[in-house]
C-alpha cells in the first residue's frame, strides 16, 4: 500500500497545472533551442569563432600592426612632390594653372573621355537602347516566373505527400505484397474464419472442427505478420488510391516538365540571355550616365578657348612640369590619401575586413538566442526529454475513430459488439455513453435499460437485461506497444463505487496492467497481472489522496525489466515484469461491480500520450 498523505501535506506531489506548465515550457525551450541550433545565426557564429581563433587571422592582425609610414614609398613620394613645389622655373606655370584650372583641360584634351562621350551619345539617344531593354526584361520576367511556378509546385502537400510516400518502406513492403500469395492466402483465410461460428464448438466435437480451429489459429499469427500489418494499414489509409491518382495528374505532370527545363542548361542560358544587366548595352549605358555627369566634360568647351591654355604651353614638355603633374595626380587620388591615412593610422586594425568579424562574433555571441543556447549546451535540460520519441497521442479535439473503437476487442472480432463479464452490472454501449467537449472526453455511466451479452466461464454467452450503461475505448487494432512510457490526464467522480479504469491489454486475459483503477475508496490502484491464475500478481493501492473530481497525471514506465507506476510524477509502485515481447493495446473503461448510490458517473479524459525510449 501506498500512502501519499504525508508527502501531499508537504507539498512534496506537483500540482497537475505545475506539471502540464513545465512539461509546455520544456518543450517550447527545446524548439527554440534546435531552431537555433539550425539557424544561419549559430553557424556564422561557430565559423567567426573557428576563424577568429585560428593562426590565420592572427599572422594576419599582426601583419597589420607591423605597416608604418615612415620610409615607405609613400613617404618618399610625398617629398619629391614638395620638392617640385619650390621649383623656380615652375611658379609662372602654377599661377596660370591655379587661376583657369590648366591642368584640369590638360587631363582632358589629352584623354579619350571626350571622343568617347561623343560616340556613345548618339546610340543612346537613339532610343535603341531603352527598346531592347524593356523586351530583355519582359523575357527575363517570364524566365523567373517559370522558376517560382516550379518551387510553388514542389511544395504544394499533395506533391510532398506523394514523393514521401513513395520513399516511405510501407510503400516498398505493399509493392512488395501486391498480388502476392501472401496477401491471397490471408483474405481466403480470413474470410473462412469469419464465415464460422466457433461458439458451436465445444470440447465433445473440438476433434470433429479441427480444421477450422487450425484455420483460426494461423489466422491469429499471420494477423501479426509485420509485413501484413504494413500492407492492410497502406491500404486502409487508402495511399495506393492517392499514388495512382496522383502520378496521373496534371500537377505531377507539370511539375515534372519543370524540374526538367529549371535543372537544364537551356534554363541558365535563357536567364543570362535575358538579364539586360549582363549585356553590352547595359554596360554602354551606364559609362554613359557616368560620362554625362563628368565635372571635367562640362568644364572641357568653356575652357578650350581661354587665355590660361597659351600660358599653359610654355611648359607643356618640361620633364618637370611632367613629374609634378604625375606626382600630384598620384598623390591625389582617394586610393593614395587614404593609404597615407591609412599608414599613419595606430588604429589601422580597427579599420580591416579582419576587425569587421571580430565586431560581428561580439555582436553574434551577445545576442539573447547565442547567449541562451550557449547557456543551455552547458546544461542537461532536456537529456530526460530526448530520452522519449512521442509515437501516440490525442488531445480529443473530437472522438478520433481511427485510433479508438468503442468495442471490446475479443467482441469486436467474435461478432462486432459488446459483452461484459458476468458480475459486471453495466452494459457497455457502441459510443452513446461517450462524448468530446472542450478537448475532453467523458464516458458516462448511468441508469438505463440495455439488453446485451453477458459471459460466464461455465455458461458461456448470455443475454441478459442490464440497469446501468457505460461506455468503454481501445486502441487494440490501430496502435499497441512493447515497453515505453504512457502518461494520462484524468478525473473521475464517484471513485469509490465505480472502477473507473485506464489499463493495458493483449489479445488473452493475461497479462492485463492497471495504470489506474478506482474502487478502493477515494484513492486508486496499480496493478500488473502476469498469469492468468493471478500468479505473482502486483497490486498497489494508493491512499492519502482523494481522486475526485481533480485532474492528475497518471502514469508508467515500461522498461526492459520493471514496471514503474507514478501519480503526479511521483512514484507510487514498481515491480519487476515477466513480459517478453507482447504487444499490448491501451484500454479505458467505467465498470460497476456493485450497486450504486449515486449516478450518472464521469470518467473525464483530457489527454493520452505514449513515448518509445530512444536507443
Amino acid at each position: 500500500m501506498a500512502n501519499l498523505w504525508f508527502k501531499n501535506i508537504l507539498g512534496q506531489i506537483p500540482s497537475t497545472e505545475k506539471i502540464e506548465n513545465a512539461h509546455n515550457q520544456l518543450y517550447a525551450d527545446y524548439e527554440r533551442f534546435k531552431n537555433i541550433e539550425n539557424s544561419a545565426e549559430l553557424e556564422r557564429y561557430q565559423e567567426l569563432k573557428s576563424y577568429l581563433e585560428s593562426n590565420e587571422f592572427l599572422d594576419k592582425k599582426r601583419a597589420v600592426e607591423s605597416i608604418t609610414y615612415a620610409s615607405s614609398e609613400e613617404e618618399k613620394l610625398v617629398n619629391e612632390l614638395a620638392v617640385l613645389k619650390k621649383n623656380k622655373s615652375l611658379n609662372g606655370y602654377f599661377k596660370t594653372k591655379n587661376s583657369s584650372e590648366l591642368g584640369r583641360f590638360n587631363t582632358i584634351s589629352s584623354s579619350e573621355k571626350l571622343a568617347r562621350f561623343n560616340q556613345i551619345k548618339e546610340t543612346v539617344d537613339s532610343g535603341h537602347v531603352d527598346e531592347l531593354k524593356k523586351q530583355m526584361d519582359e523575357d527575363h520576367a517570364k524566365e523567373l516566373g517559370q522558376e517560382k511556378r516550379y518551387k510553388q509546385l514542389k511544395k504544394s502537400p499533395e506533391l510532398k505527400k506523394y514523393f514521401k510516400l513513395l520513399a516511405h518502406p510501407s510503400y516498398i513492403t505493399y509493392k512488395k505484397l501486391t498480388d502476392s500469395n501472401k496477401v491471397t492466402d490471408f483474405k481466403d483465410l480470413e474470410k473462412a474464419v469469419n464465415s464460422f461460428d466457433y461458439t458451436q464448438i465445444n470440447k465433445e466435437n473440438k476433434e470433429k472442427f479441427e480444421e477450422q480451429l487450425t484455420d483460426r489459429s494461423k489466422y491469429k499469427e499471420q494477423k501479426k505478420d509485420p509485413e501484413l500489418k504494413t500492407y492492410l494499414k497502406f491500404v486502409a489509409a487508402g495511399h495506393p488510391e492517392f499514388i495512382d491518382k496522383t502520378a496521373q495528374s496534371d500537377l505531377l505532370n507539370e511539375y515534372e516538365a519543370l524540374k526538367i527545363y529549371i535543372e537544364s542548361s537551356e534554363y541558365t542560358e535563357s536567364l543570362q540571355k535575358t538579364d539586360f544587366k549582363q549585356s553590352d548595352l547595359y554596360k554602354l549605358q551606364q559609362e554613359f550616365k557616368s560620362l554625362q555627369k563628368d565635372a571635367e566634360i562640362r568644364f572641357y568647351h568653356k575652357f578650350k578657348n581661354s587665355k590660361g591654355y597659351a600660358n599653359y604651353l610654355t611648359m607643356k614638355e618640361s620633364k618637370e612640369l611632367l613629374r609634378l603633374e604625375e606626382l600630384k595626380e598620384m598623390t591625389a587620388t582617394n586610393e593614395f590619401v587614404e593609404r597615407v591615412e591609412y599608414l599613419k593610422d595606430t588604429k589601422k586594425f580597427e579599420k580591416t575586413d579582419e576587425y569587421k568579424k571580430v565586431e560581428e562574433f561580439e555582436q553574434i555571441k551577445n545576442t539573447a538566442d547565442i547567449k541562451w543556447y550557449l547557456a543551455t549546451l552547458q546544461s542537461n535540460s532536456f537529456d530526460e526529454l530526448k530520452k522519449w520519441t512521442l509515437i501516440f497521442e490525442d488531445d480529443f479535439t473530437g472522438l478520433d475513430n481511427e485510433k479508438w473503437s468503442p468495442v471490446i476487442f475479443p467482441g469486436l472480432v467474435s461478432f462486432n459488439d459488446n459483452y461484459v463479464t458476468e458480475g459486471e452490472k453495466q452494459f457497455f454501449t457502441k459510443g452513446e455513453n461517450l462524448s468530446v467537449n472542450n478537448s475532453v472526453l467523458q464516458i458516462d455511466t448511468k441508469q438505463e435499460r440495455r439488453e446485451g451479452k453477458c459471459w460466464s466461464p461455465k455458461s458461456g454467452f448470455m443475454n441478459k437485461s442490464f440497469d446501468y450503461t457505460s461506455g468503454t475505448l481501445n486502441t487494440a487494432q490501430t496502435f499497441r506497444l512493447n515497453q515505453g512510457k504512457i502518461q494520462a490526464k484524468l478525473s473521475v467522480d464517484q471513485a469509490a463505487q465505480c472502477i473507473h479504469g485506464f489499463s493495458l491489454k493483449g489479445d488473452q486475459i493475461t497479462p492485463h496492467i492497471d495504470l489506474f483503477k478506482t474502487g478502493v475508496g477515494n484513492g486508486f490502484e496499480v496493478r500488473y497481472i502476469p498469469e492468468k491464475n493471478g500468479n505473482k500478481q502486483l497490486t498497489e493501492v494508493v491512499i492519502g489522496i482523494n481522486v475526485n473530481d481533480k485532474y492528475f497525471i497518471y502514469g508508467m514506465e515500461w522498461n526492459d525489466t520493471e514496471l514503474i507506476w507514478t501519480f503526479n510524477n511521483v512514484e507510487v509502485a514498481r515491480t519487476r515484469h515477466q513480459l517478453n515481447g507482447e504487444t499490448l493495446y491501451l484500454n479505458l473503461a467505467t465498470i460497476l461491480e456493485q450497486q450504486p448510490q449515486q449516478l450518472p458517473a464521469h470518467f473525464n479524459v483530457d489527454w493520452v500520450r505514449v513515448y518509445r525510449v530512444n536507443a
